[in-house]
């Protein structure tokens, strides 16, 4: 099988959401089909894309055009440049990798009208696809009407619908104002190699870490840094906050922290807290995204309700006041987390890219095992 992945993130050189279509060309490489990679940005991780590359993966730049297009558009003038794109799509090379599925991984549930434009001058809509979102946001200002049954239009033509988070499916039907038919709920995968529990830290100075990238709209971390500096917060903390730096071993974190605290405004599945949960770790975390699909106060964790300063500053005083049940409570966490995750996360995709060029060639129906239907 020849698969196609294009991811429609342009910003970073990598985000956690990638780690579900890395995985999934890790599985399929490894059993033995075609991956191409088709990339739009400029720069990509490569920690993270080279291990890809040495398995085998293809990865198909833009054209020259393409790229010439892209700094019209960035530099010169925006309106200009999407002129010059429809001449000169990104994805111009598609036809000739030939793929028999297309993964078309979402950061966002409503895709840029430029990305969907490039889609449909190259005919990557032409072929079987399965589109994975992996966020909504509510709180931006309205779609335009034609944004939107582009976008309506873009969820419905393919084959299979996947979100990483049940609040996610439903906030984005909810953005379309429409309903979606043939949708799978499926899990990120972790970083970690060992999911073995780790023992709380001993000692009596109680450590709470914040994790993920320093993105203050989306992480929230201005609204960590106001509730630790409130009144009844100052004289816990006070000198005692640092910023770290990149830290690649996750499981080295949690030997020496706590509790988790995930401030964010904008979250789905966030990886951060279940590789907390996995190792026996409690959290206070805003209540966005599939927060509470996976924390349950106060078993596991503690919810702020709102995605304000307040809110999170109350969560945070219970999570406090109850710190002497965070062993117990990241116990339960711990199992909730491992009742929830999928051990091969690629693979459980893998099945479903299968499952679609199945239906496509030979019309048969497969039920799809690993994957939760929504």
């Amino acid at each position: 099988m020849r698969i196609a992945i294009i991811s429609d993130l342009t910003r970073w050189s990598w985000a956690g959401c990638e780690e579900l279509w890395a995985a999934v060309a890790k599985r399929a490489l490894r059993d033995g089909h075609k991956v191409a990679f088709f990339q739009i940005r400029e720069n990509m991780a490569p920690e993270k894309i080279q291990p890809l590359l040495e398995m085998g993966l293809e990865l198909i730049l833009p054209s020259a055009g393409a790229r010439i297009v892209d700094g019209v558009r960035r530099q010169v003038s925006w309106r200009l440049g999407s002129l010059a794109a429809s001449w000169l799509p990104s994805f111009l090379r598609l036809r000739k990798f030939a793929p028999d599925v297309i993964l078309l991984t979402a950061g966002e549930a409503m895709p840029e009208s430029e990305f969907l434009n490039d889609l449909g001058r190259s005919g990557a809509l032409t072929f079987p696809y399965v589109l994975i979102c992996h966020n909504s946001h509510l709180f931006g200002k309205p779609n335009e009407r034609q944004a939107q049954e582009n976008a309506t239009r873009y969820y419905q033509g393919a084959r299979r619908v996947l979100f990483v988070s049940e609040r996610t499916y439903k906030e984005t039907e909810h953005l379309l104002a429409a309903k979606l038919a043939n949708v799978s709920i499926v899990r990120n995968p972790v970083n970690l190699s060992d999911t073995s529990l780790l023992p709380m830290p001993a000692g009596s100075t109680v450590r709470i870490a914040s994790l993920g990238r320093l993105a203050l709209p989306a992480k929230g971390l201005d609204i960590l840094l106001a509730a630790l500096g409130s009144l009844q917060f100052k004289d816990r903390v006070t000198e005692r906050v640092a910023f770290m730096a990149y830290a690649p071993d996750v499981r080295a974190i949690w030997a020496e922290n706590h509790l988790l605290a995930l401030p964010s405004r904008n979250e789905s599945a966030p990886l951060v807290l279940v590789e907390a949960m996995l190792c026996g770790r409690p959290s206070v975390a805003n209540n966005v995204g599939g927060i509470r699909e996976w924390i349950n106060e106060p078993d596991t964790g503690f919810i702020s309700e709102g995605i304000d300063i307040d809110s999170f500053e109350s969560a945070l005083d219970r999570a406090w006041s109850a710190r002497s049940e965070w062993g117990a409570m990241g116990l339960r966490a711990r199992e909730k987390a491992l009742h929830m995750l999928d051990p091969d996360p690629g693979g459980t995709v893998l099945k479903i890219l299968l499952a679609v060029v199945a239906e496509s060639r030979f019309g048969i129906q497969t039920d799809l095992q690993g994957a939760y239907h929504a």
